[in-house]
């Protein structure tokens, strides 16, 4: 019987994923270097592009759930304080990343979680 991808147990997906080189760290980065990333600059940007629907719900879905896992981190005080607003639309957040993106491209073979972080706090410094 063949079985769909959705129907798969949680566990077969955990031991399969180390097995798809897409999912693989470098072979050259060290064990915990966190080397790996799922999106880089570069992909993350040319999604933003992208005028399909899905490739503009993709990338802001991605900047959101990068937002909010930096947002729980400092929540939890696991993570830096930052001081970006409160609230903030997921176009705007979007529309700062992609211009941080366009006026940085060497920055965009970096990981999209760092250099969306990096566009905030450059958007909205700490003051000393």
């Amino acid at each position: 019987m063949i079985r769909s991808f959705h129907a798969l147990p949680a566990a077969a997906l955990l031991i399969a994923a180390p097995t798809v080189p897409a999912l693989a760290a470098p072979a050259n980065a060290p064990a915990g270097s966190g080397a790996f990333m799922f999106e880089s600059g570069a992909s993350l940007l040319a999604k933003c592009r992208n005028k399909t629907p899905e490739y503009a719900l993709a990338c802001t879905a991605y900047i959101v759930g990068v937002v909010d896992g930096i947002r729980k981190d400092a929540y939890i005080g696991k993570g830096r304080p930052v001081c970006w607003p409160d609230r903030m639309s997921a176009d705007d957040v979007r529309r700062i990343v992609v211009a941080y993106l366009e006026r940085w491209p060497d920055q965009r073979r970096g990981a999209a979680s760092v250099l969306i972080s990096v566009a905030l706090n450059d958007r909205y410094p700490c003051q000393k």
